[in-house]
């Protein structure tokens, strides 16, 4: 039988732990047995490093639509399949976490909801120093028309938001344009669902920053390395940038290095928020995902036999 190893087995579904428990041998401890499929979540990179460590690894588990956190090279060169919710675009859509997540920094942003909360807890009461931003009216640019930005745009409607946005497809249902800096002209939300590959890698930076309006925002819970964070750090010195709301940074795996986390240690703005990777960290998503790619497995494997 087949032996599968957990690596980040905390709060792990039951019911995905018994779905692979009917293929093979489960782990969620060390053990000196030959390890043919790993699980993982975002914690531990999987780089040729890790990879070492499991000679007879086949297959990588990963409840996850990116994949940067995996050395994609590295194991197509040890024929090592990586199985994911990449592409499984019908059962994503029954999932809510990362678009509910992107409203909820968005709304905190524009309402300075975690700085108000701070003040009451040192026992102040004044509103008007938390006074803030309605959505109503607000035109904003979506980057990336996939299920997240689709999702993202059926609430801000509900806000009544003006909605453009960017995709290298033409979506019917809003205002969409295959040019970047036309997609963001008079924009005063950014929220960003683009996957991240060498064409999205630094896409917004200063110029792109400029083209919005002023003291204009920015709600990133795609991937950090979407976002130039030096240029994110000027515009918001400058003012340009009214306030950014982040789940992701570039080097997630080494945050000391980030320009934007050392940005808030050493001013402790109110205008940043910086959230660590939790869009789809849910109890309802997390049991779902994981379910999923336990099934997704086992028919894999029954297919290869």
């Amino acid at each position: 039988m087949i032996n599968i190893f957990n690596n980040e087995p905390s709060e792990y579904s039951y019911k995905a732990i018994s779905i692979l428990e009917t293929i093979g041998n489960y782990y969620d401890t060390h053990t000196e047995k030959p390890i043919h499929a790993i699980i993982t979540r975002l914690h531990e990179r999987v780089d040729s490093k890790f990879l070492d460590r499991f000679p007879k690894l086949q297959f990588i588990l990963t409840a996850t639509t990116g994949l940067d956190h995996i050395d994609q090279v590295e194991c197509q060169n040890r024929q090592i399949q990586i199985i994911s919710l990449k592409g499984e675009f019908e059962f994503l859509a029954s999932i809510a976490a990362t678009a509910e997540h992107t409203m909820t920094l968005m709304l905190s942003l524009l309402r300075n909801i975690p700085a108000a909360v701070e003040h009451v807890k040192m026992g102040g009461w004044d509103r008007m120093e938390h006074k803030g931003h309605e959505l109503k009216n607000k035109n904003l640019c979506i980057l990336g028309m996939g299920r997240l930005g689709t999702q993202i745009a059926q609430i801000a409607t509900a806000f009544q938001m003006n909605i453009k946005c960017f995709d290298n497809k033409n979506i019917k249902e809003y205002p969409c344009s295959t040019d970047l800096m036309k997609a963001l002209h008079g924009s005063d939300i950014l929220s960003i669902h683009l996957p991240y590959d060498s064409s999205t890698s630094g896409l917004i930076g200063e110029k792109q920053i400029l083209e919005m309006n002023p003291a204009s925002y920015i709600i990133n819970t795609s991937r950090g390395q979407i976002l130039n964070e030096h240029d994110v750090v000027s515009c918001l010195i400058s003012g340009q940038l009214a306030g950014v709301a982040v789940d992701v940074l570039d080097q997630e795996y080494n945050i000391q290095s980030s320009p934007l986390w050392n940005y808030i240690q050493n001013t402790n703005p109110k205008n940043v928020l910086i959230t660590p990777h939790i869009g789809g960290c849910t109890f309802e998503s997390m049991e779902a995902t994981e379910s999923f790619i336990a099934e997704k497995f086992v028919n894999i494997l029954k297919e290869q036999q």
